[in-house]
């Protein structure tokens, strides 16, 4: 885990010479903690294939970062009053840093959205305790019966109002 000066943090629109950096933090976050859930043959598929890169490269309009200590710590693509991907780097676990750029983002969305949702792979157990201990409910399962099922999560802003006070 890295050491992170709390002033140091900053999110800003990502550049597109940053989006190399971005695809090598999404390919080592999916290479280190998707497998449990994913399978190998999946995880192998989605880094080597390119296809995360893509991902990114298609939402750039809408792709954020999140610097500390002037280094791309994590990354999130928002639109609308949807949250479609946010990963930090494997190295910045647990520091806190998911949890400020989540903040972030849903102070942003609640500016114009009374009620926001995200998605994450369903076998996620990571990301959906964190989900849920940031105050988001699980919403419906799509693919169920797939390896790839996707789980989406609601927030509401009366519940962000309310849990600050």
């Amino acid at each position: 885990m890295m050491t992170i000066d709390k002033t140091s943090k900053k999110i800003r629109k990502a550049k597109h010479s940053e989006l190399d950096e971005i695809a090598r933090i999404a390919n080592k976050t999916f290479d280190s903690f998707y497998r449990s859930f994913l399978s190998d043959h999946n995880v192998n598929w989605y880094v080597n294939s390119g296809e995360l890169k893509r991902e990114i490269v298609k939402h750039a309009n809408d792709l954020y970062i999140l610097l500390a200590d002037n280094i791309i710590t994590g990354f999130v693509i928002y639109f609308k009053d949807f949250i479609h991907i946010m990963m930090i780097d494997t190295n910045a676990h647990r520091s806190g840093m998911g949890s400020y750029l989540l903040n972030a983002v849903e102070e942003e969305l609640f500016k114009d959205h009374d009620h926001i949702k995200l998605q994450s792979f369903a076998g996620n157990d990571i990301a959906t305790n964190f989900y849920l201990k940031n105050g988001w409910t699980k919403g419906q399962l799509n693919n169920a019966q797939s390896d790839v099922a996707m789980m989406y999560f609601e927030k509401s802003k009366n519940y962000s109002t309310t849990k600050s006070k």
